[in-house]
């Protein structure tokens, strides 16, 4: 269960049902109405504020493993990176396309603990260089 606050009259707005199990981590996109959530129940949703009575999943992990975080892209709010439980991999999903991985990045010997896209991550436009760009980025913060 996830909760919404109206902070300036400090209640619950809206209690939002949408993981099977607890949800770990909460982001907001960058200029938009939109956000994210990862559960143990190893799903990615997505939410819009506007509309709180649904969801989408934008990834579900076949093997149910929780996912620990989520962040978006500061530039373009199309593109969420997450990482799931005790795993050495970064996953990169365009919220576009629902349910299909961008990418998944490997290059950590070790479990990945926490995620943060550089401050000049900027567009992702240019398909051909997407993955070059995305490891620069991650490898310069990492």
């Amino acid at each position: 269960t996830q909760s919404t606050w109206d902070l300036e009259k400090e209640t619950v707005k809206t209690q939002l049902i949408a993981h099977d199990k607890e949800v770990y981590d909460i982001a907001f996109a960058q200029g938009t109405t939109t956000f994210a959530s990862a559960g143990a129940d190893g799903s990615i949703r997505h939410f819009d504020t506007r509309n709180l009575e649904h969801s989408t999943i934008l990834y579900e992990n076949p093997e149910q493993v929780p996912f620990l975080r989520v962040a978006w892209n500061r530039e373009d709010p199309n593109y969420l990176a997450t990482i799931m439980m005790e795993s050495n991999k970064t996953l990169i999903v365009d919220i576009r396309y629902p349910m299909l991985p961008f990418t998944t990045l490997t290059g950590h010997t070790e479990c990945v603990n926490s995620i943060a896209w550089a401050p000049n991550s900027g567009y992702l436009n240019q398909s051909r260089k997407i993955l070059d760009y995305i490891y620069a980025q991650l490898e310069m913060i990492l």
